[in-house]
């Protein structure tokens, strides 16, 4: 989950919803580790917030995880 925030200040409250992953002090964002079934109670919480700008879920599961290297004779194929 990923949660934009108008200052970093208030990071160590988001730890009581998650796992904090990362910080990008630039962009203002963390990235949250949440349990699924626990992830819409938390987001329903987390929008309500003031220090919250907005709450996006990561799109982990729908990804494919499964990568193949092609080999040399493939690819001369594909071409």
């Amino acid at each position: 989950m990923y949660v934009w925030v108008y200052s970093l200040k208030r990071r160590k409250k988001l730890q009581r919803y998650g796992t904090i992953y990362y910080t990008s002090p630039k962009m203002k964002y963390v990235m949250l580790y949440v349990n699924s079934e626990k992830a819409s109670e938390v987001r329903k919480e987390l929008i309500s917030k003031k220090y919250v700008k907005r709450v996006a879920l990561a799109h982990r599961k729908e990804l494919d995880e499964h990568f193949v290297l092609k080999s040399k004779d493939t690819e001369e194929e594909d071409q």
